[in-house]
């Protein structure tokens, strides 16, 4: 299956802690893109969102955007983010094929 780099934007209503932060990332640590599960926050966009590179498998680019949403969404849940403290912004994530 086809590999995708991920570039996945979430956007915090509260500016998270770097222990929040840390939590995020290290429930991601999986899919980090350079294979070493080190942090993979990689900037903060002009509209204030977060983004995280990850790398997902999927048939096509689309499926690749579902899975990415899925993948941090599930993060966030992970690691106790409530869906109205932190969204995946998934009309803004951009898939590389790798």
């Amino acid at each position: 299956m086809p590999r995708y780099l991920a570039v996945v934007p979430v956007r915090f209503t509260h500016e998270p802690t770097e222990d929040a932060l840390n939590d995020f990332n290290d429930a991601l640590a999986a899919y980090d893109p350079r294979g070493r599960r080190g942090r993979i926050v990689t900037h903060r966009t002009d509209a204030g969102d977060i983004t995280f590179s990850i790398i997902v498998e999927s048939a096509d680019d689309q499926e690749a955007k579902r899975v990415a949403r899925e993948t941090a969404a599930s993060a966030l849940l992970d690691t106790g983010h409530r869906s109205d403290a932190a969204t995946v912004r998934g009309d803004t994530i951009e898939v590389i094929p790798g």
